[in-house]
């Protein structure tokens, strides 16, 4: 499971990495068309809500569960109608909004995996993909609240070649980090 883990966390920073140092205008024009995209915003929007339901769902906390669940399939039906009001009412930064959102939901599955492999003392590969969920986690605080400081800040950072490539380098190297870290554990 922790292979999974190391590639769904390191594929996607691997990539952008990487397309960054091949084709820097390419990944500036990705981002814009991902920032205004309507189709990922509903795409994103529906996963994080769908995800939160099934974190509310499992959570199992008396009062969460007395008011969320006072019928059958009310989260269900409360994911969805707030998906499509989300998507309605909240159009502005939606995309990096719903990441944010993904982000934040992250580390609540990954560790309920890694918790059993950190080791009591002492450095290990499990530590790299835990940092990273919680530096997402951090990032997706930030980034609910203020999404468009966030894509203020990739705009700044994929400006110009250099700041580009050097983005670029970090993430592919962060990737490709998580990647290993995933098949060593």
């Amino acid at each position: 499971m922790v292979v999974i883990w190391g590639l769904i966390m390191g594929i996607p920073l691997l990539a952008f990495g990487g397309g960054a140092l091949i084709s820097p205008s390419s990944v500036s024009q990705f981002v814009e068309w991902f920032r205004t995209s309507r189709r990922m915003a509903f795409i994103l929007t529906v996963f994080a809500w769908f995800w939160t339901a099934y974190e509310c769902d499992i959570i199992g906390i008396d009062v969460f569960d007395m008011v969320l669940k006072r019928f059958p399939g009310q989260l269900w039906l409360m994911a969805a109608v707030l998906s499509w009001l989300t998507y309605l009412w909240m159009p502005q930064n939606l995309p990096m909004r719903a990441l944010t959102g993904i982000l934040m939901l992250l580390p609540a599955e990954l560790f309920k995996t890694t918790r059993l492999l950190v080791p009591a003392s002492g450095f290990a590969a499990v530590h790299v993909l835990v940092a990273t969920a919680y530096i997402g986690a951090v990032v997706g605080m930030y980034g609910m609240f203020y999404p468009w400081r966030l894509e203020r800040a990739m705009g700044w950072l994929l400006r110009g070649r250099v700041r580009t490539v050097a983005l670029g380098s970090l993430c592919a190297a962060w990737g490709a980090s998580l990647v290993i870290a995933g098949f060593v554990i």
